[in-house]
């Protein structure tokens, strides 16, 4: 009985019960990791529009306009994304922008890694 583990009853695959166990949980380390970077990109998102929205208004004010004042906007995403603030040549806006970007980018790959994990888990597909 190399593998298996005699059960009063049943005949199980105690090898093949340990590799299902390990592909389950390796699918809810990467939606656990996943759902991890959305929380940390989000904080460092809202922490640093605050703080990149009062630059803005006291330095770039045509941006700021353009941009608008919520900070859940697919515009202002956009604009962290492809870092459109380095057009602006403002050093400490640079600064306190830069966090930002990483962070919209950490929203973006933690929410594609949950769901790639979600779907290979619902799939039964090994990663």
């Amino acid at each position: 009985m190399s593998g298996e583990r005699a059960i009063p009853g049943a005949r199980i695959d105690f090898s093949q019960w340990i590799r299902n166990v390990s592909i389950s949980a390796w699918h809810q380390f990467i939606f656990i990791g996943g759902l991890g970077l959305v929380v940390a990109g989000l904080t460092t998102y809202i922490i640093t529009w605050a703080l990149v929205s009062v630059t803005l208004r006291d330095r770039h004010a045509a941006e700021r306009e353009r941009l608008g004042g919520i900070p859940f906007t697919p515009r202002i995403a956009g604009w962290f994304l492809v870092a459109r603030w380095r057009r602006l040549r403002d050093r400490t806006l640079d600064a306190l922008a830069l966090p930002g970007s990483i962070g919209v980018w950490a929203i973006v790959i933690g929410a594609i890694m949950a769901t790639v994990a979600k779907l290979l888990s619902l799939t039964g597909a090994s990663p």
